[in-house]
C-alpha cells in the first residue's frame, strides 16, 4: 500500500487507498500510522471543495476515522507508542478537525470564526512533512482571498510555500499552491504574474499526466485576467472550461463562481438575457447549497441588470433600502456596496456618490487589495469629476492609470461607463501631450529627486488604447444588433404601417442608438447634452412610437424594422 498510495493519488483514487488503509487492524495500523494519516488528509482534500452530498459522507467517514485513531491513542502503552508519535497523532487529527470544520465555516462566511481557526492552526508546531504545514496555510488562504479580499498580503508567503512543495516533489500540493498564488495575484491586480501561474500550473498538471479538481479554479483565474482585459471570446473559453470542470468534478461552488461570471459577461456583451438566465442559475444554486460568502452577487448582478435596462425606479428602490455602516463592515458586501455608488452615479446624485466613496475609503484603498481598490478608484474618478472636483478626478485618474495600465486593465473603465470616464481620460491624455507629470492623489508636487514623492507618469499610448476600447464598444453593440437582423423574423404590417405614420425624429434616432448600445439615462444624457428628464420624455416617445414599453422589445423591433 505505501508503494502504491503515490501513483493512485496521482491517478485520483484517493479513496481506494484511504478504504484499504483503513480496513487493517489496529495493530497494522499503528505501524503505517503516517500512511494511515496521509490517506486520511488526501482524502478530505479529495472532496473539501465538492458538493454537500460528498462532503457530509466524507465527514461521516473522517468521524468513524477520528475514533479509530482516537481508540489506538487509548492504547498507547499496549502498542508502544512513543511520545513523539503520539503527538504526531494528535497534531495531524486537530489539523484534519480545524480543515473539516474550516470548510463548513468558509460556507457560512462566518469571518470571526474561521479567523479564530486560522490563529488556532498557525500556532501549532511545524509539522516533519510539509504537506501537513498546507492546512494553516489553505485556512489563512481562505480566510484573506474569500472572506477579506486581502490575497495581496500572502503573495510572498505563498511564493515561499509553492518553493517548499516543489522540493518535497509533491505535485499535486504544489498545483493547489500554484492555484492559490494566482487568485492572489489577480487581487493584487498583477495580471501577468496571475496568468504566468496558471499557464505554468497547468503544463505542470499535463506533465504528470493528471486530473485534479485545482484545474477549475486555475479557469477561473485565467477567466479574470481575460476579462478585466476585456477579451470577451477569451474570457468566454475559460469560462466554458470552468464549467465543464465543475460539473465533472462536482464543485457546486465553482458552479457559483462560473454563473457570477457568465452574468458579468453577458453584461458586457449587452445579452441582457443571457445575463438575467446566469443570475437566476446563480440565485438558484445559492438557495440550494448555501455560499453566504457568494449570495451578496445576487443583488449586485440583479441591480446592474436594472441599471442596464434603464430601470432606475427598481435600483433606486433598492438603494434606498440598502444600509452600510463603516461600524460595521462586511468585507463580503464591498461589490454592493460599490454598486450603491453605481446607483447614486446613475441618479445623478454625484455629491452622495463621492460621500459614501470616501467614508468607506479604508475598507477599499488597500495595498492587501488592489483589484477590489481600482474599482472603487474607477468610480470616484466618475464621481469626482461629475462633482466639478475635476483636478481632484484627474489625479486619482492618473494614479489609477499608473496601477492598471502595465497590466492591460481595459473593462474597468468599459464598466463605468463611457461619457464620464472619457471625459476624464480626453483631459489626462491633453496633460500628457503637454508632458505633465501628476503627483500622487494627497502629495504635493515633488520639489526634488526624493523617491517617496515621485510624481505619477502617464503614458500616452495606454489611454489611446483605453479610448479605442471605448469606440470599439460602441460599434461591437451596432455591430451585434445588425448580426440579429439576419435572424429576426419579417415586421407585421402593423409594425410598418405604425413606422410609417409617425417616424421617429432625427434626435430620437440618435437616442434609440444610445438604448440599444445599453447606455443608461445619465450618459445619454451626458453624451447628447441634454438633461436626463428630456431622455426619459424622448424614451417615452419612442416606446410610444414604436408600440412597445421596455427597452428589450425596442431593440428587437429595431432589428426587424431596420430603423439604424
Amino acid at each position: 500500500m505505501e508503494q502504491a498510495a503515490k501513483p493512485f493519488w496521482l491517478r485520483g483514487e484517493v479513496r481506494t487507498v484511504y478504504t484499504w488503509v483503513f480496513s487493517l487492524q489496529d495493530t497494522v495500523l499503528r505501524a503505517h500510522i503516517r500512511l494511515a494519516l496521509n490517506a486520511a488528509l488526501r482524502f478530505v482534500n479529495s472532496v473539501n471543495l465538492s458538493n454537500e452530498t460528498l462532503y457530509v459522507s466524507m465527514a461521516a467517514q473522517m468521524e468513524r476515522t477520528f475514533t479509530r485513531m482516537e481508540g489506538i491513542l487509548r492504547r498507547k502503552q499496549e502498542l508502544s507508542l512513543s511520545d513523539a508519535e503520539v503527538a504526531l497523532i494528535e497534531r495531524r487529527l486537530h489539523l484534519l478537525h480545524a480543515l473539516i470544520e474550516a470548510r463548513a465555516i468558509l460556507k457560512r462566511g462566518d469571518t470571526e470564526h474561521l479567523r479564530l481557526l486560522s490563529q488556532e492552526t498557525e500556532e501549532l508546531p511545524q509539522d516533519e512533512e510539509v504537506s501537513w504545514n498546507m492546512i494553516p496555510l489553505s485556512l489563512t488562504f481562505w480566510l484573506a482571498v474569500m472572506l477579506q479580499g486581502e490575497g495581496a498580503s500572502l503573495v510572498s508567503r505563498l511564493c515561499s510555500a509553492k518553493q517548499l512543495m516543489m522540493e518535497a516533489g509533491d505535485h499535486l500540493v504544489t498545483i493547489r499552491v500554484m492555484t492559490w498564488l494566482a487568485r492572489a495575484y489577480t487581487q493584487a491586480a498583477q495580471l501577468h504574474l496571475a496568468q504566468q501561474e496558471c499557464l505554468e500550473a497547468l503544463a505542470l498538471v499535463e506533465q504528470i499526466g493528471v486530473r485534479t479538481p485545482w484545474e477549475g479554479y486555475l479557469y477561473y483565474s485565467q477567466l479574470i485576467v481575460s476579462y478585466a482585459r476585456n477579451r470577451l471570446e477569451e474570457a468566454s473559453d475559460w469560462l466554458h472550461r470552468l464549467l465543464r470542470s465543475a460539473q465533472d468534478w462536482q464543485q457546486v461552488e465553482l458552479l457559483v463562481m462560473g454563473e457570477i461570471f457568465s452574468a458579468r459577461l453577458g453584461l458586457a456583451r449587452g445579452d441582457l438575457p443571457t445575463a438575467q438566465k446566469a443570475l437566476h442559475k446563480l440565485k438558484a444554486l445559492i438557495e440550494q447549497e448555501g455560499y453566504a460568502n457568494h449570495a451578496p452577487w445576487v443583488s449586485t448582478l440583479r441591480v446592474q441588470l436594472w441599471l442596464a435596462e434603464a430601470n432606475l425606479a427598481q435600483a433606486s428602490e433598492w438603494a434606498a433600502q440598502t444600509t452600510f455602516s463603516p461600524d460595521a463592515w462586511n468585507p463580503l458586501r464591498r461589490w454592493e456596496l460599490l454598486m450603491l455608488v453605481r446607483v447614486s452615479l446613475a441618479q445623478q446624485q454625484y455629491a452622495q456618490a463621492v460621500e459614501t466613496l470616501e467614508r468607506f475609503r479604508q475598507y477599499f484603498d488597500r495595498p492587501a487589495d488592489i483589484q477590489t481598490a481600482i474599482e472603487w478608484m474607477a468610480l470616484y474618478v466618475v464621481a469626482l469629476h461629475q462633482s466639478g472636483k475635476s483636478e481632484q478626478a484627474v489625479h486619482v485618474a492618473a494614479r489609477l492609470l499608473a496601477l492598471t495600465s502595465p497590466e492591460g486593465y481595459a473593462r474597468l473603465y468599459l464598466d463605468v461607463g463611457e461619457p464620464m470616464m472619457k471625459q476624464v481620460l480626453l483631459i489626462l491624455l491633453q496633460a500628457a501631450r503637454s508632458e505633465v507629470a501628476f503627483p500622487r492623489e494627497g502629495e504635493e508636487a515633488p520639489q526634488d529627486d526624493d523617491p517617496s514623492t515621485a510624481a505619477v507618469s502617464i503614458s500616452r499610448s495606454s489611454i489611446s488604447r483605453l479610448l479605442a476600447a471605448f469606440e470599439q464598444e460602441q460599434s461591437s453593440a451596432l455591430e451585434s444588433l445588425a448580426s440579429t437582423q439576419e435572424i429576426q423574423p419579417e415586421p407585421t404590417a402593423a409594425e410598418v404601417q405604425r413606422q410609417r405614420t409617425e417616424p421617429l425624429s432625427l434626435q430620437e434616432q440618435r437616442v434609440l442608438r444610445l438604448l440599444v448600445a445599453g447606455r443608461t439615462y445619465a450618459e445619454m444624457a451626458e453624451a447628447l447634452i441634454v438633461s436626463p428628464n428630456t431622455i426619459k420624455t424622448q424614451v417615452s416617445s419612442i416606446y410610444r412610437k414604436l408600440g412597445v414599453s421596455r427597452r428589450a422589445e425596442a431593440i428587437a423591433l429595431t432589428a426587424r424594422l431596420h430603423l439604424l
